[in-house]
């Protein structure tokens, strides 16, 4: 869902699988994208998260997201230690423009109890 909203949001987006085979949107790791990265989303699970953040070290991606559920303390930890700004428990389309109104509201309140990334 991330990808496709971020898309079409006007985002440039690729979709990174490692036990898929490549096609025109999706690719194997983040070598084989046509082009380097600013940032990477990672929607997997926690365990996985961990390998995607190497991953991200090697590439010289220096900004991850860590989508609700995706986060765990070893990649956390692996960020702050390999100077890696990382966001972690908190949906990326809360604050990828256009926000919606669902999103929007989930932002309001996480604000609201302080729980808000920064």
């Amino acid at each position: 869902m991330a990808f496709k909203e971020l898309r079409g949001r006007g985002y440039e987006v690729y979709a990174v699988n490692a036990s898929a085979k490549q096609g025109q949107d999706l690719f194997p790791n983040l070598k084989a994208l046509p082009t380097p990265v600013e940032g990477v989303v990672c929607i997997v699970r926690p365990k996985q998260t961990e390998a995607v953040v190497r991953e991200c070290a090697e590439a010289g991606v220096r900004r991850v997201w860590m989508q609700q559920g995706s986060e765990s303390e070893a990649a956390i930890k692996f960020c702050e230690e390999n100077g890696i700004a990382a966001v972690h428990h908190a949906c990326i389309l809360m604050f990828a423009p256009p926000v919606g109104s669902f999103h929007k509201l989930h932002r309001w309140c996480m604000a609201l109890v302080g729980r808000l990334p920064s």
